[in-house]
């Protein structure tokens, strides 16, 4: 690096419970990645254990940023906010993150989790990461991982009316609509709010990362543009690391 260089930004993408960092043939934050570097902004992708628990998922995300300086901005879709806050709580991430914006994590859990786990049939039980994720379970998580004073925290939330979200996963909106309130088929915004909130989004879960699952030609549904939301993500960003 030459003199007149300045070391550039470092932000890290954390995806849902899915772990991956590619849907097929496209990027899970589809589109993100190449956004932020446009911003001037180093991106960082890291994979995490699908389905497993925030602990063993927070200790690999660790592990891949132990080489990373910071100071980083972690953006964090779904689960991915709660794997980080335990790492930045629990694991000595306050040492290098500077700021955490979530998008629709189920910060307080989520009645999809409670109904899957109360379901004995149902496949999501075997999955470690979905016992995690229950009412009593965040509400426990929450008790025993404070916020780190030197760490700025954000949230966006997102809501759906329900006619309007996909048939895959309307089930789960109906569930957790009885109990929490206004969501996004998987997350309540009452549970997505963390720190500062910066707004609520017109989306479902999937449109947060530029997945369209609405499969219903006959009906319309307004489109969610999301690359606007993480292009004002970068700004601020900038803002803050002054660049």
């Amino acid at each position: 690096m030459q003199e007149h260089e300045s070391p550039k930004t470092r932000v890290v993408l954390l995806c849902g419970m899915l772990g991956i960092t590619r849907l097929l043939w496209r990027e899970y934050f589809h589109g993100v990645r190449d956004l932020l570097e446009a911003q001037g902004l180093q991106v960082f992708t890291p994979q995490l254990p699908f389905g497993q628990r925030i602990e063993t998922r927070a200790r690999f995300l660790a592990g891949f940023l132990n080489d990373v300086d910071g100071p980083l901005h972690l953006i964090a879709h779904s689960m991915g906010g709660v794997d980080a806050r335990f790492y930045i709580s629990h694991l000595g991430g306050h040492n290098k993150v500077a700021s955490l914006t979530t998008l629709a994590s189920p910060h307080r859990g989520s009645t999809a989790a409670d109904h899957e786990m109360d379901t004995w049939y149902s496949p999501y039980r075997l999955l470690p990461a979905v016992a995690d994720l229950t009412l009593d379970a965040m509400s426990a998580f929450n008790r025993h991982t404070p916020d780190h004073e030197g760490v700025i925290y954000r949230s966006y939330t997102a809501t759906r009316n329900r006619s309007q979200q996909p048939w895959l996963t309307r089930r789960f909106g109906r569930l957790i609509e009885e109990v929490e309130g206004g969501n996004d088929s998987q997350v309540s915004v009452a549970s997505a709010l963390w720190g500062e909130h910066i707004a609520t989004l017109p989306c479902d879960h999937f449109e947060l990362i530029g997945l369209n699952l609405w499969l219903n030609p006959l009906q319309h549904r307004a489109p969610f543009e999301h690359l606007p939301v993480y292009r004002d993500i970068g700004k601020w960003i900038r803002h803050v690391e002054g660049a």
